[in-house]
């Protein structure tokens, strides 16, 4: 049974909105009889200094490694079930210098505060926690979707605390939330996709002052000009998971990301995405994107059987 296509499976990988439930977009169910397998690894690199004048500080300079494993079962009556576990090293990381070049030479944008600072730390610092380096799992995530008609379909999800929140690698605490998820082919070769949902957070025991409900809207538009592969772009939006006091850390998440997807072999799809912050319109639309790594790679396959 092949893989339809559709938006790709991210989120926003902000260190400090990792650790929570979220939904991505991805959408289309596994039928009945056949279960897939989703293998994903991404690296996300942030460098962000806010001291707002007379507001707490907010220090994210780090890259996390995040390889995802989930698991999808098609049930009865349009009905799916799926499991999810991610692995997660934060440290120093690779990328610091090719982001460097292409702020310089890509995006003609620079940051004052990552061209200040040496390449490979490793440091995040919020009002009332502080984390170095870190590996281990995160948090189990399992949940449930139903087809509520041809273009519509209905999430919920639940997370378990099985990550250790005190290292930041998930959030200490048991968070639920529901999510819609439309798709909707346009004219030609293009297909549009959106989602809205919902997260009601625990304040666990990994961050202080965390919010207790979590708005989530992500739109897709992708082109297919054949049957084996489909272009995407993505827009991802969220409140922050935390309340920091300082203004711009609180304030909307989103975030772009650009994908390709090809299907390799029957039942088996290759997705390759790079994902850009407030960067990709020199911080001057915030609506556009606005609050996220700095700059975010991913590689995702696809197995169904």
């Amino acid at each position: 049974m092949a893989q339809d296509f559709g938006p790709i499976s991210t989120r926003n990988h902000r260190a400090i909105d990792l650790p929570f439930l979220r939904f991505d977009p991805h959408t289309g169910l596994v039928p009945f009889g056949h279960s897939e397998w989703d293998l994903s690894i991404t690296s996300a690199n942030d460098s962000r200094h806010l001291p707002a004048e007379g507001t707490p500080m907010v220090l994210e300079d780090q890259e996390t490694e995040r390889l995802l494993v989930r698991y999808r079962k098609g049930l009865k009556c349009g009905n799916e079930l799926s499991v999810e576990l991610p692995l997660l090293s934060r440290g120093g990381g690779f990328m610091d210098s090719i982001i460097e070049e292409w702020h310089k030479n890509v995006l003609h944008w620079l940051d004052p505060f990552r061209s200040s600072q040496p390449y490979g730390q490793s440091n995040v610092q919020v009002p009332g926690s502080s984390f170095g380096s870190a590996s281990g799992i995160g948090d189990l995530s399992v949940g449930s979707s139903r087809s509520l008609n041809r273009r519509l379909d209905g999430s919920i999800a639940a997370k378990l605390p099985t990550g250790d929140g005190h290292k930041l690698m998930g959030s200490g605490g048991l968070e639920g939330g529901i999510a819609l998820k439309y798709r909707q082919a346009l004219s030609g070769r293009w297909s549009l996709y959106g989602m809205l949902g919902l997260v009601a957070q625990s304040p666990g025991d990994a961050l202080d002052s965390v919010r207790g409900l979590v708005h989530q809207e992500a739109l897709t538009l992708t082109y297919q000009p054949n049957s084996l592969d489909n272009w995407i772009v993505q827009w991802q939006g969220e409140a922050s998971a935390v309340v920091t006091g300082d203004p711009g850390s609180d304030s909307a998440q989103r975030v772009v990301t650009f994908g390709y997807q090809r299907k390799v072999s029957k039942g088996r799809m290759l997705e390759l995405s790079f994902t850009e912050d407030r960067d990709l319109f020199s911080g001057n639309w915030e609506e556009g994107a606005n609050i996220g790594p700095d700059f975010t790679i991913q590689i995702g396959y696809k197995i169904r059987r």
